[in-house]
């Protein structure tokens, strides 16, 4: 433990520096500027040198010699911080202010250093300074400022929006000061500026790429995903396309670099791993509903028969499709779901270039108002009123002179 003794006595000189400087009954004779610099660069080599030169023999010792060096710069700091804030009005203080802002700043810089050096037994769940707090809701507070604005811009919806924002709050208030969460904070935001805003194709998906990766497992984030994730089925057009929308995500999340050992909270599952489950979940509930309508179906007694019929048309779908939305519109056809006519449309339906149409296709194209497809389809129903006249109408009224 000798090498923990040497260090406490230079943090008794910075100890010593503040004291002469804060204490108002003791007379203060200040050095000149460049004599004061000096004396703080000496300590700063000196502990740098000294932790240097004896880390290696601390062995276990190191991480509760490092917990005790940070407490002592901690409460250094906070003493210096104290007291600028009592004195912030005086002016007789000025020049004592200018040298403990200056000590208060060599001490946040030590912190760093520490803690960038020698990361393997520094105590990152301690609480940092006060002024370091300060600073860093400062710089943060305003690189955010200037980044949600930009984020709603590219596309973000606001309830995204809303939880980024409601994480800017809990890092600003002083329960969350950390040197790990000020560390974390920094990250985020640096990984939000690498987000090229005017070159991205999908901002919602670079966004969370940098969000797993960080794994910012944050609880209204959470809650956030789980409302965008689960469905209301009463609405889904098509369980097997929804099926294979959430099997596809769950790959691509699956694709992503998550950052080993790191996160918003490291004692949780990942983001990655939680969103991954909450879409493992709405499968189960999507597979329970295709054999909910499979069992239907066989109690109908219409399985074999749906599984063996099939036909094809000889006009295009989307004429196949307005037709089928003229008799919908009018009444004539009855569906509950236009999710089941297009599946049955795909499982039954063909056309000259394909056995099976797509369900994705049909819900676009039904959605559609086509003026070349209603003027074709109006054409259509011409010939079919026309063909109607000449074979049905006549006959009948020749058989009605008889």
């Amino acid at each position: 433990m000798d090498g923990e003794n040497g260090f406490l006595d230079e943090l008794g000189g910075i100890e010593r520096i503040v004291s002469r400087l804060i204490n108002v009954k003791v007379e203060f004779k200040s050095e000149g500027k460049a004599e004061f610099t000096q004396q703080l660069d000496d300590l700063v080599l000196q502990f740098q040198k000294e932790l240097q030169n004896r880390h290696l023999h601390l062995d276990s010792n190191a991480p509760t010699f490092m917990d005790r060096l940070q407490s002592g710069l901690v409460l250094i700091s906070d003493d210096c911080n104290s007291y600028l804030i009592l004195k912030s009005n005086e002016k007789k203080s000025l020049q004592r202010t200018a040298y403990i802002e200056a000590v208060d700043a060599t001490i946040n810089d030590l912190l760093n250093y520490f803690k960038d050096n020698f990361a393997y037994c520094f105590n990152f769940q301690m609480r940092v300074p006060h002024s370091l707090k300060n600073a860093a809701n400062v710089i943060l507070g305003k690189e955010w400022n200037g980044l949600l604005p930009k984020l709603k811009s590219a596309g973000i919806d606001e309830d995204l929006l809303s939880v980024l924002s409601s994480y800017q709050h809990d890092m600003q208030l002083y329960s969350r000061s950390s040197f790990y969460e000020l560390d974390y904070w920094y990250a985020v935001t640096n990984s939000f500026k690498k987000i090229d805003l005017e070159k991205t194709q999908d901002i919602q998906y670079d966004l969370f790429s940098q969000l797993c990766y960080l794994n910012f497992n944050y609880f209204p984030l959470l809650q956030y995903c789980i409302k965008k994730i689960q469905r209301n089925y009463d609405e889904v057009e098509s369980y097997r396309e929804e099926f294979i929308k959430i099997t596809v995500q769950i790959r691509t999340l699956n694709q992503l670099i998550v950052k080993p050992n790191y996160g918003y909270n490291q004692n949780a599952e990942t983001l990655s791993e939680a969103l991954c489950n909450i879409m493992k979940n709405e499968i189960i509930c999507i597979k329970k509903l295709l054999n909910i309508n499979l069992k239907t179906l066989t109690a109908n007694g219409a399985k074999f028969f749906l599984q063996q019929f099939y036909f094809k048309i000889s006009i295009s779908m989307e004429q196949f499709l307005f037709i089928f939305r003229l008799m919908i519109d009018k009444g004539i056809v009855q569906v509950k779901r236009k999710a089941d006519l297009f599946e049955f449309i795909h499982s039954h339906v063909g056309t000259a270039n394909k056995d099976n149409l797509s369900i994705g296709n049909m819900q676009n194209t039904y959605a559609e108002n086509n003026r070349k497809t209603a003027i074709r389809v109006k054409v259509l129903l011409q010939s079919l009123i026309a063909q109607i006249d000449e074979k049905y109408l006549s006959l009948f009224c020749v058989l009605s002179f008889f």
